[in-house]
């Protein structure tokens, strides 16, 4: 097996994460002309160790020097892998006649000849070496190599020898034969009693990264399916020991193989879909797809938390007619009529009821970039729109009316332009100080839920990085931030503290601000905040990072130009580094005046800095700044309506873990569909109408209106059309005449 082979994806269920880790060193290569030398040799040969010597000589019945069984060792080695590698068919066969002489002198002539076509320091057997090295003579050399074993009752044990290098471990040469791609050589490896069930789990094949290796899951049937493959897989399947559900080091089976190696190319799709589709029709186990992996994953759900599209969408909507395999759909249509068809969705590991669920992996994982386009897959489109439908819209109401109140109440709590009167009327029994003591628990009673809540909402979050913190927990942390300013703000004005005024007006700007929260309720109004959004963390901030570099070098050296000034004597007002600021501020926006170098120093180098100044922030960056919001508002303008969708998403899943158990069962979506005896399953019914994939047509005469029925013929025919060969002509097209106006929106649609 090549190293440059295409490899798996970069995430494996339950392997180590791929951020942040070096390339694998692989310290002898897999199969190479090219010999690393070290203080030992420089040889592509096996030099035996002082052990492995030792031990060659307790089986040998004659007295032989040391120094012989090395050099016979080496000599004889070295040559026979020569002759499999280039297909030296005569040189190996003189060869074997050599060692098998030699095997008459020792006790065990099963264990010296098993070492003598086997490196010791990687297990590499010398079939091993001939598949790695495939040519014309490759077949023969394999036979002449098992022939032998066999002769000498070793064969079991020669054909089934695996790497027992940590990088390639566990790999024999029914592998090596696989990934060659030679179905002859497999079928006679088989044949021989070559391992189906073994398993290659060296560090090569599970990589931390793709560049490191190639994950296929360990087993030749996975290795087979994930190169693409099918004959060899339908003959590793027909195969009485093979073990379809055989799981590797993470637990994953064939199927998650093939999710894992599933790319965005859509070739590469093609053929994946095509074998999974192929293996789980010819298991006699039909749960292999239900087997979950160490992480509790099915291959559906490792699919979704890896945002695989094309494969999830093909399980998703998966539909078999025959009866064999009918029990493998996860999608029926129950009725069609004309383009008009009813379909039935299996809901088992969709819905949010369930653990583990698709619909809450695509919209929680932040590691999915895709995670729009995976929502818009039936049935988690539309499962997302009834349960909007059904309870998420009213109680959204509801929570916007209460942060309204919210909101409403604490500003005519503090709101008093100028002090004119307290916070809380201490006597309770005027109307006005119960009133405000009432509405104040309310505030404090509404902020320690927002802290509580939010703050769960948070942890539970587990943003990856800071990119994905503040696109999805963006809300979550402003609204956390004002129940913490309320709750501050009420202690510090109670007792007496003079900033409490900065607290109160910071939290008054904030709670309004997230009042934007609740845009996402109506489509037009959410597509505009996810832009503003998107605007604020991708443009204003870079820009403002930048400004404020160029601001603090100018205004430092701009305050430094000015005289300190005496006390009693006449000062500029821009002798100060904040007032500095303050003026090349306004000089950015446009509001400030040139003139203020009067006073300075060297005015000539102050209006210098001054111009300069102006040029790189008001002319270069502020400019740049419209340029990118642009740009940025193109492009999220694609897809804005797609993460408002999600955004949506996440605010109904976060409805429904509010509702208490008994009310989930209340709203909870679907209905028991029986399919058979044993198969009842929880579905969801989705109607949908399809014109383009319709593929009947009506075809009808020309009517006259009026009263003459002279010419008034009517016929119809159905006829089977491919929309992609059909070309449409005038004179062929029907013509349906109609008697009023009502009736032409009917005729635009036919």
């Amino acid at each position: 097996m090549a190293p440059n082979i295409s490899s798996a994806d970069d995430i494996v269920e339950n392997a180590p994460s791929p951020v942040a880790v070096s390339a694998l060193v692989l310290s002898r290569p897999m199969d190479s002309n090219i010999t690393v030398c070290n203080k030992r040799k420089c040889n592509g040969t096996d030099y035996p160790s002082k052990d492995e010597t030792i031990w060659l000589l307790k089986l040998q019945n004659t007295n032989k020097p040391e120094h012989n069984i090395i050099h016979e060792k080496q000599y004889h080695k070295s040559l026979i892998l020569k002759a499999v590698t280039e297909g030296d068919v005569l040189p190996l066969k003189r060869l074997l006649v050599e060692i098998e002489e030699l095997s008459y002198q020792f006790t065990d002539k099963k264990d010296f000849l098993m070492h003598r076509l086997t490196s010791q320091d990687t297990g590499q057997t010398c079939l091993m070496k001939a598949l790695l090295n495939i040519n014309g003579k490759t077949p023969q050399i394999v036979q002449i190599l098992l022939s032998f074993t066999r002769r000498h009752g070793f064969l079991h044990r020669f054909i089934n020898a695996a790497y027992t290098d940590e990088n390639y471990k566990g790999q024999t040469a029914l592998h090596i034969a696989i990934e060659r791609r030679h179905c002859e050589i497999v079928e006679y490896l088989l044949k021989e009693g070559a391992d189906v069930n073994v398993r290659a789990n060296g560090r090569f094949f599970n990589p931390k990264s793709r560049k490191d290796g190639f994950y296929f899951g360990e087993t030749p049937l996975a290795l087979a399916a994930c190169t693409n493959q099918p004959g060899v897989v339908k003959l590793l399947m027909k195969h009485s020991d093979t073990n379809v559900c055989i799981q590797d080091s993470f637990g994953n089976t064939v199927l998650h193989a093939l999710v894992t190696v599933t790319e965005n190319a859509k070739p590469h799709n093609t053929f994946i879909i095509n074998m999974y589709d192929r293996i789980i029709r010819s298991c006699n186990n039909k749960q292999l797809e239900n087997i979950p992996n160490n992480g509790g994953l099915t291959p559906m759900q490792l699919a979704a938390k890896t945002g695989k599209l094309e494969i999830l969408k093909y399980i998703l909507c998966r539909e078999i007619k025959d009866e064999e395999n009918k029990i493998l759909s996860r999608k029926f249509t129950d009725w069609a009529y004309g383009p008009v068809s009813s379909s039935i969705y299996d809901l088992k590991d969709v819905d949010s009821s369930s653990q583990n669920s698709i619909l809450e992996m695509v919209v929680y994982n932040t590691d999915i970039e895709n995670r729009h386009e995976l929502l818009a897959l039936e049935p988690l489109n539309t499962l997302l729109q009834m349960k909007w439908n059904k309870f998420a819209r009213y109680m959204f109401l509801i929570s916007f009316l209460f942060f309204l109140a919210f909101n409403s109440i604490f500003t005519w709590l503090y709101y008093r332009p100028h002090a004119e009167e307290g916070l809380i009327l201490m006597n309770i029994s005027s109307t006005s100080g119960i009133f405000q003591l009432i509405a104040l628990i309310f505030v404090m009673m509404c902020a320690a839920f927002l802290v509580i809540h939010e703050g769960i909402t948070i942890i539970q979050l587990q943003p990856s990085d800071l990119h994905s913190l503040v696109s999805d927990a963006w809300y979550h942390i402003l609204f956390f931030i004002q129940g913490v300013m309320v709750i501050l703000s009420t202690i510090t004005y109670i007792s007496g503290v003079q900033e409490s005024l900065i607290f109160i007006v910071i939290t008054m700007v904030l709670g309004w601000k997230n009042m934007l929260f609740y845009t996402r309720g109506f489509q037009s109004l959410g597509i505009y905040s996810v832009m503003i959004q998107r605007v604020i963390l991708n443009d204003v901030l870079k820009f403002l990072l930048v400004y404020i570099l160029f601001l603090f070098g100018f205004g430092v050296a701009i305050a430094s130009l000015f005289e300190r000034c005496s006390e009693g004597d006449l000062c500029s007002p821009y002798n100060s580094f904040r007032s500095s600021i303050v003026e090349l501020f306004k000089l950015t926006i446009g509001l400030g005046d040139l003139e203020m170098q009067k006073g300075s120093r060297y005015s000539t180098l102050h209006l210098l800095l001054l111009i300069v100044y102006v040029i790189l922030t008001f002319v270069l960056l502020l400019n740049m700044l419209i340029a990118l919001m642009g740009e940025t508002v193109e492009k999220i303008s694609k897809e804005s309506e797609n993460i408002w969708k999600l955004q949506r998403a996440r605010t109904i899943l976060g409805f429904e873990k509010r509702l208490r158990f008994y009310y989930r069962d209340i709203f909870k979506l679907g209905e028991q569909c029986k399919f058979s005896e044993n198969d009842v399953r929880l579905c969801l019914r989705i109607n949908t109408v399809k014109w383009t994939e319709w593929h009947n047509q009506v075809t009808c005469a020309s009517e006259d209106d009026g009263l003459s029925q002279s010419k008034g013929s009517i016929c119809s025919s159905l006829s089977s059309i491919d929309d992609e060969v059909f070309i449409s002509k005038p004179n062929e097209h029907a013509i349906i005449q109609l008697e009023n106006e009502e009736d032409l929106s009917l005729e635009t649609a036919l």
